[in-house]
Order: structure tokens, then sequence, then C-alpha cells
């Protein structure tokens, strides 16, 4: 995880015992894990020491600053600051009286926080200012937020995405601008046909294919339900898809399975997919790009492996997520396994078989509007569940927030999953990359 600079902003004539003091006292809170805070570094005074400070922040190494009033200062200095970090994700911190060593004493910090406020809310810039003690359970929250969502637009600044063919079935939700994912979220698509993909897979040795048969089969049971050609047709195809992901270092792959896959070559690519998913490259189908890019959010937020599904249906405040064959091994409850793909005419192949744990779930789907995007999400409980037709990956939510506000904001079926509560931080990327945001709570 990329760390975020701490760059402290001060006056000369009012740094003192105190303020120095405090500073140590916030150093000491801060994770090493998340801020670099150097005893070296300079209380930024002047205009060069701001320059200096926001060129370092640029060198490659930074996700993101903060900027901690320190005592008062000056608009003109932080503007230096802000200028010279041109866009790096920031946040402002200022604090109010504190009692240090026993001695009561303003620093200046809270008055310079309220007046940064106003012009950064007149310029509209998407930049938070906090003021709290560093003794405030919600501030050390809302700081460790920003460092993850920092690096998630880190993350996604760099990400390629591998796609083989485009949205499947006309879905329009997956369609996408490419210029502007480029440009607003960062993301790279590089775009291939299936033929590329199957041509790989047929250059597979069967040393390759082997090997991925050893490695499925201590990850999951196998039902001997098929033909095993049928699987290492599947396998090669997974060892293509790492191949192409290490050659075109891509962090994300989508494969438009219907019907390329699905009616014509036969070999649905679930379990591939799967595989993939466990191995950090961030996988999925049907080629809804939008729904990819989620995804790679969420895993750059929880640092693990991530799913999607349909939102299938709901009763009460219940929503069922369900994808077709594809479930990433690590993700599912006891009892997931390999078969053959549910009787039906439009898919032959093998699946994953199995549901998602009860846990506590994330779900999040980035929509593209004209010029811009727009969050959706949300948490819920995951709840014992039954496999979709008997066969197919699923998970019921309960939703914490109101099913009536889930389905009014819909705009794609498609949606991301994540174990764990990552709303607070869906929260803080919405506002460093100056999206809206609908969460269900």
């Amino acid at each position: 995880m990329q760390k975020i600079n701490v760059l402290w902003i001060g006056h000369p004539d009012y740094l003192n015992e105190n303020s120095e003091a405090i500073r140590r006292h916030i150093a000491a809170s801060l994770s090493p894990d998340c801020f670099y805070t150097p005893e070296s570094a300079p209380v930024i005074v002047t205009d060069a020491q701001a320059i200096a400070a926001g060129r370092e922040s640029l060198n490659g190494s930074f996700s993101g600053a903060v900027l901690i009033l320190l005592t008062w200062t000056e608009c003109s200095l932080v503007t230096t600051v802000l200028k010279e970090l041109r866009g790096l994700p920031c946040i402002l911190w200022g604090f109010p009286l504190e009692e240090v060593n026993g001695v009561t004493e303003s620093t200046g910090s809270y008055v310079s926080a309220a007046m940064l406020s106003g012009p950064l809310k007149r310029l509209q810039l998407p930049i938070d200012v906090l003021i709290g003690s560093w003794k405030e359970k919600a501030i050390q929250q809302k700081l460790q937020a920003f460092a993850r969502a920092a690096h998630a637009c880190h993350t996604l600044f760099y990400s390629r995405i591998g796609l083989f063919g485009y949205t499947s079935m006309s879905i329009y939700p997956g369609t996408f601008d490419h210029v502007l994912m480029r440009w607003k979220l960062g993301p790279e698509v590089e775009q291939m046909d299936s033929y590329s993909l199957i041509r790989r897979a047929e250059t597979v040795s069967e040393a390759d294919i082997d090997s991925a048969w050893d490695k499925l089969q201590n990850r999951a049971a196998i039902r001997r339900d098929f033909k095993s050609e049928v699987l290492r047709q599947t396998l090669a195809l997974y060892a293509a898809l790492t191949s192409l992901c290490q050659e075109h270092r891509w962090s994300a792959v989508n494969i438009k399975c219907q019907y390329e896959f699905s009616k014509e070559y036969r070999v649905v690519p679930c379990v591939a997919l799967s595989l993939l998913a466990d191995e950090g490259v961030t996988a999925s189908c049907e080629g809804d790009i939008p729904n990819t890019v989620s995804m790679l959010l969420l895993q750059a937020l929880s640092g693990e492996t991530v799913t999607y599904g349909d939102a299938l249906s709901h009763k009460e405040n219940v929503v069922t997520f369900s994808p077709c064959g594809f479930l990433p091994l690590s993700m599912g409850a006891p009892g997931v396994c390999v078969q053959k793909f549910m009787e039906h005419p439009g898919f032959s192949g093998v699946q994953v078989c199995g549901v998602l744990r009860p846990e506590k779930v994330t779900f999040l789907r980035i929509v593209e509007d004209v010029g811009t995007y727009h969050l959706i999400y949300g948490t819920g409980q995951g709840l014992p569940t039954s496999p979709r037709s008997g066969c197919m990956p699923a998970l019921d939510v309960r939703l914490d927030g109101s099913i009536e506000d889930f389905c009014s904001a819909y705009a794609g079926q498609h949606y991301a999953l994540a174990y764990g509560d990552y709303s607070t931080e869906l929260a803080a990327f919405a506002r460093l990359m100056d999206f809206s945001a609908i969460c269900i709570h």
C-alpha cells in the first residue's frame, strides 16, 4: 500500500515547545503503515518549503498527502502547497485547543482550519477539512479511510484491464467511453478478440494443464459428471490468461462469455476466471467493464479477493446476488466444487458450484453518466444461502438500507462484492474523485 505523505504547515511566530510537543503526539498516533512521518521533516513556513514539499509528494512514493495545520498559517502558504500537489489526493487537518504537559494552549490550528474551509468551498475543490483531536477515534477512522481511498485512486490510475470481446447479450450498462474511463477513473482497457485467447489456449502445454489441474483439485472438489477434456480446455484458458496477464501487465480481466465461449467454443471460462481471481487478478465476465472497475476498486480498498453478482431478485429487504458459474474459490463457503454447467441450451462447459460465506459484505457499482461517474454502494449481512437452481453461486444479503432506495438507484444489474464494510472508504473515494454517490444505508 502506498503511503500518505504528512506535511506540517505553520507560521514561524507560533512555533514553540507546545507546537512541537503536539507534533510528536500526532505523529505517534498515525499508523506507520499508512503515513510517512519522518522526524526530519520541516514545518513548512515559506513558499520555497511549500514547493519543495509538494514536489517531494509527487515523486511516486506517495498516493496522497495530509496537510496538518500545526499552528496558525496563512491561506497563501497552504494554497501554494495545494497547487504544487497538482491534483494528488489530499486532506487538511486542524485541531482544537489541546492540553500538553498540563498546559492548554492554542496554536491557532483550529482557526486556520475554519478559515481555509472558506476558499476550498468557494473553489469547489474535492478536499475535506478535518477538525478534531488526534485522540478522537472518529478522526483517526477518517484519516484511515482517506489513506485507503487515496491508495485506491493510485491503484486505478495505473491499472490495465484485458477485455476479450465486448459487452455480452446487449447489456447496455456494460458499455463505456474508453477515453472518459482512462481520464476520469484511470484504467487503460486493452481490448482483444475471443480468438486471441482461444488461440493462446491451444498452445498451452499438457504439463501446464496438468499443473493447473493439481492446483484446482487442491482448492475444490471436482465432480466427475463431465468429460475430462472439457476441464482440460478450461484449464488451458486459465493458463493462457495467466500468461497474457503477465505479458500485458493486466491487473484485471473480463471475458465476453456469451455467445462466443458458451455456445460456439462450447467451453465457458467460469472456472478459469475463478482460479485467476484468487491469484490477485480481478476477474469477471459478460464484458461489463464498469463492473470490473468496481471490483478493482473494492479489491484495492480491501486488499482481498472480490467477486460480483447479478442483483437477481429480492424478498422484503433481502437481495439475492448471483452470477452464472463464477466464484473465486477462496470466497466460497465450505462445499464449493467444480461440476458440469447447469443443463441449458445456451451454455456448455464446467462451472463452480457453491455459495458465498454468510458474512458482512459491501456491494458497489460504478455508473457511467454523461461526462462523469457516480457510485451506488451499500452494506448488508450475508445469510446462509442455497445455490441458485441447485448449482449457481449466490448470496442472500439483508440490506442495512432500504430495498426501495436500492431499487430506485438501479443503473445496471451487476454489483461488485467484497467481505467487510468499506462504505466509509467509498464515501472518501467519491469525494476525492469528485463523483456523486448513492449510499444505501
